[in-house]
């Protein structure tokens, strides 16, 4: 190679190649960079998910627990107990996707393990006739402190961000496993937290509160109109189990309004605004009678008679309150209308009317057999009653019972239990729990 030749490769192609591996090199380290970075975002999303999931376990533990200390009826208990079992199965699920340097895994994961099994041991005790003494209730009581605890704190580290990251060590809780595992994996159940008992019940196959002509889609945007008290624009027809035509409204200033009538009868499906109210918290018992109070007012302009309130929440500047039918003083708990009360216009700015519409009729209500002096004789002599009306509850999307519904208290926790009217069988139990957003049934 001639000295020219090589002066030239000198001056320009060796420095142009080592430039071009340069950018090829950075280029490399930067697309390992980004791959890194997406398995640290994927992974430590997987550890926050199954360490949220984790803290849910422990409170639906310590809910369980506490409502197995209220029932009285075999079945009822044995269900309950299951529940546990399948609940810390979920838990120690949960616990194997985590780090084990991020938890306190072997007394965490033998805690909740024994737990499951001693559910599953009072489960076969119970189902062969043993008698529940008053030693077992009391380690329920125990079990029940231990998780509200644990709940609490793993909580408590879930909101500070204490949760596990992709630099901490990568190896993972074993799952102990408990001496009753069954031959199928454990079903993981999500955690079901109801505004009022059977707000959430499935809807009917037909629509048994739907009534009257069809009307046109004039007349149901005149109604969207006089209900709402907004000119509202047509947004199409909903062809769902219950047609509708929907009407909506936004103006620049970010109100907005969306609303459904049935074609059949021209009745409010749905309706939902913009609210202007930024309180926050629980009002006081003044103020929430008046928020009930208006809901009513319009519940009865809407022609929805002989209502009562059962439940309400108050979030994101608006009281949520729910509305049940009576008839002849027995509470329908199928036939439920949720009603939004903007706190602080004191306007209604949103009603759901879909479950009424599906369940309301006139029933015929059966005599109750069982008295209210029977059926309260049949509650846990733990319970201290408060209060006590009839209702009818639904079991099946088609099947509803009567039943005593008595609310009830147990040292500082508060229940409602349902004792069914014919039988005297405990149909049902939840647990009521006061936050400052209201009630949750649960």
């Amino acid at each position: 190679m001639s000295e020219k030749a090589k002066s030239i490769l000198e001056k320009y192609l060796i420095p142009a190649l080592l430039a071009i591996a340069l950018v090829a090199v950075s280029l490399w380290a930067t697309k390992q960079r980004a791959q890194a970075q997406s398995y640290r975002t994927t992974v430590e999303a997987v550890y926050a998910q199954a360490y949220g999931e984790l803290t849910d376990d422990l409170y639906e533990l310590e809910n369980t627990l506490s409502k197995l200390l209220a029932v009285s009826s075999p079945s009822q208990y044995v269900l309950l107990l299951d529940e546990v079992w399948r609940l810390s199965g979920s838990a120690v699920s949960n616990m194997s996707h985590l780090p084990v340097s991020h938890v306190d895994t072997a007394e965490l994961n033998q805690f909740i393990v024994r737990l499951g099994d001693y559910a599953h041991a009072l489960t076969k005790k119970a189902v062969n006739g043993g008698v529940i003494t008053d030693e077992d209730s009391a380690n329920i009581a125990k079990l029940r402190d231990s998780c509200a605890s644990l709940a609490a704190e793993h909580e408590q580290k879930l909101s500070a961000g204490e949760i596990p990251t992709i630099g901490e060590d990568t190896y993972f809780v074993q799952a102990e496993e408990s001496q009753y595992k069954d031959s199928e994996d454990i079903a993981k159940f999500p955690t079901l937290i109801y505004d009022g008992p059977f707000s959430e019940s499935s809807e009917k196959l037909q629509p048994m509160g739907v009534s009257g002509a069809e009307v046109d889609q004039g007349t149901a945007e005149q109604t969207a109109e006089r209900i709402t008290g907004i000119d509202m624009t047509f947004a199409g027809e909903n062809q769902g189990q219950i047609p509708a035509y929907d009407f909506s409204f936004s103006d620049e200033s970010g109100n907005w309004a969306e609303a459904s009538i049935t074609k059949q009868g021209g009745m409010l499906l749905y309706y939902m605004s913009s609210a202007m109210g930024n309180a926050e918290g629980r009002p006081d018992d003044e103020t929430g009678r008046k928020y009930r109070d208006i809901a009513l007012a319009k519940l009865t302009e809407l022609g929805y008679g002989n209502m009562q309130s059962t439940y309400a929440q108050y979030y994101g500047g608006v009281a949520v309150i729910n509305f049940a039918a009576t008839q002849d003083g027995v509470i329908l708990y199928s036939d439920l209308v949720k009603v939004w009360v903007d706190r602080e216009s004191s306007r209604v700015c949103g009603i759901d009317a879909r479950n009424y519409l599906f369940s309301h009729r006139q029933r015929e209500l059966p005599q109750p057999d069982v008295s209210r002096e029977d059926a309260q004789s049949m509650l846990s002599s733990n319970l201290t009653v408060q209060s006590h009306a009839m209702a009818l509850i639904p079991i099946t999307p088609e099947t509803e019972v009567l039943c005593h519904e008595f609310k009830c208290t147990l040292g500082k926790d508060s229940y409602i239990l349902y004792i069914n009217a014919n039988n005297g069988r405990e149909e049902q139990i939840f647990k009521i729990i006061d936050s400052e957003d209201g009630q949750l049934v649960i």
